[in-house]
């Protein structure tokens, strides 16, 4: 059976535990991730060394992962976003680079130095810790996965665009507002509900259900169309880490904390 995965961010203990609870449900389950797999939670490096042992998994690329790949490589996967790397680096800061950084081994005096006088070279050489093999991993990610039944994006596609395997690409080619929508961009309530001229679900990840809804517990966000998955395993105390199984209609979701949540 294929399982889509939301937002980890480095929240290693819950990626553990959904992935054995899994295993329980389905001998041969397949992996697709909805992107996100680094900061603000405490292990990205454990999380990138996990997901790269998954013998049958696919990935996508998120917001964060992109701004990952744009510290080590000066390149992004939005021509919109080509903005400098100091900036990125000072932004992304204040949103967890810092538990990143900290889990390749990266010492905080370190860190603070390079964060008082950063400059291009100073943030490649803070970098240098990071494997090539996770480098690989974040300059490759695809900004859409498809599936014949369904597709897997990080953030947003249009409600009024196609979603035809060469029309998605097409368009990811062709406009960079679309690059730009499809790792940053946020449904509206409103866009949530309408019709869509899509010929299949599409599962997403970017923006917590906690915009779409306050209850607790935080579960995904079923809607015309799109299924959210982004429950917040990293940004709220109450999070938990999701999988929405396709061929079962039916998810599984694990706490902050590592337990099943029933």
């Amino acid at each position: 059976m294929r399982w889509i995965i939301g937002d980890i961010h480095g929240m290693l203990l819950p990626l553990r535990k959904l992935l054995d609870e899994i295993a329980k449900r389905d001998r041969h389950p397949t992996f697709l991730f909805c992107g996100d797999y680094v900061n603000r939670g405490p292990d990205s490096r454990g999380v990138i060394d996990l997901l790269l042992s998954l013998p049958s998994a696919l990935f996508c690329r998120g917001n964060h992962d992109d701004t990952f790949n744009l510290l080590m490589t000066g390149q992004s996967f939005v021509p919109l976003l080509q903005v400098d790397v100091v900036t990125t680096f000072e932004h992304f800061l204040q949103y967890g680079l810092d538990q990143t950084l900290y889990s390749y081994g990266i010492e905080p005096d370190a860190l603070a130095k390079a964060a008082r006088w950063p400059s291009a070279r100073v943030i490649k050489d803070l970098l240098e810790p990071v494997p090539d093999s996770h480098r690989k991993f974040f300059e490759k990610l695809p900004g859409v996965l498809h599936e014949p039944d369904f597709f897997v994006a990080h953030a947003r596609w249009n409600p009024c665009a196609g979603t035809k395997p060469e029309l998605f690409d097409k368009e990811l080619r062709q406009s960079p507002q679309a690059r730009h929508d499809v790792i940053w961009g946020r449904f509206t309530s409103r866009e949530l509900l309408q019709t869509k001229q899509w010929d299949r679900p599409g599962f997403f990840g970017h923006t917590p259900v906690t915009m779409y809804r306050s209850s607790s517990p935080l579960l995904p966000v079923e809607a015309e169309q799109v299924y959210l998955l982004d429950t917040g395993a990293a940004v709220n105390d109450e999070g938990r880490l999701t999988a929405w199984c396709f061929e079962e209609g039916n998810y599984v979701q694990v706490e902050r904390d590592g337990k099943l949540a029933l």
